[in-house]
């Protein structure tokens, strides 16, 4: 189905009334994959920002599909409220992969720059987002609440994986092309996403979301492991 989405499907259990079992199943699968890679980085280098940024990154996305996950299942009990808190650590964990990145350039006054304004962003992000959620009726069109952290997180991605990543491949190491190849793996969100495409009930654009997801959360791990064991951090 494109240009719509299925009906939600329902699960009563225990007298509850939940909804999209699926997201929920995608959600945890990311949660878990998440902090399985958080834990792996934590038994590496505890002292370089690269890995602990990535780290950090990792638990504040997991946190945020889990939650995100539960504001699926749980709609029925928290309506849109339950979808909130996600959509604000989605913009948090992005910001912790763009300072993993900048924490590699080499020149200091245009890594303080790229700090602050990556900052900058979170916070004009998060306070826009909140905006949002008083002044806007989502009840409407959800689609309106997911418009601001998709464009945080899309100017984020773009810089930190598509901008220093091809730099940080070129200048570097090979290794790097593991972080601009996940984010032309993350381009066709935003098509699925706006068109609404729908494979089955079961596999709606949420799942097929997840899937891309999970490929990119793989690759960006891989780049850190061979980034940890290359002679970037073993002179």
């Amino acid at each position: 189905m494109i240009g719509q989405d299925f009906p939600k499907i329902r699960w009563d259990i225990f007298d509850l009334q939940l909804l999209e079992p699926n997201a929920m199943f995608g959600d945890i699968v990311l949660f878990s994959m998440s902090l399985f890679f958080a834990v792996q980085i934590r038994k590496m280098n505890k002292t370089q920002p690269f890995l602990q940024y990535w780290r950090l990154f990792f638990v504040w996305f997991g946190w945020s599909f889990l939650l995100g996950g539960c504001g699926h299942l749980f709609y029925n009990y928290t309506g849109l409220w339950g979808k909130y808190p996600s959509w604000i650590l989605g913009m948090v964990s992005t910001f912790y992969l763009t300072k993993a990145m900048i924490s590699l350039w080499s020149d200091p006054k245009q890594k303080t720059w790229f700090t602050h304004s990556a900052l900058t962003l979170l916070i004009l992000g998060i306070f826009t987002e909140c905006m949002v959620f008083v002044k806007v009726d989502l009840t409407i069109d959800q689609s309106k609440g997911l418009f601001v952290p998709t464009l945080v997180s899309g100017i984020g991605l773009i810089f930190s994986l598509g901008f220093l990543g091809t730099y940080y491949h070129l200048k570097l190491g090979s290794y790097f092309k593991n972080f601009w190849i996940a984010a032309l793996i993350l381009l066709p969100n935003a098509f699925i996403q706006s068109q609404k495409i729908n494979l089955h009930p079961w596999f709606d654009r949420n799942d097929f979301s997840h899937v891309l997801l999970l490929l990119s959360l793989m690759l960006y791990f891989q780049g850190i492991k061979k980034a940890e064991q290359s002679p970037l951090f073993n002179p």
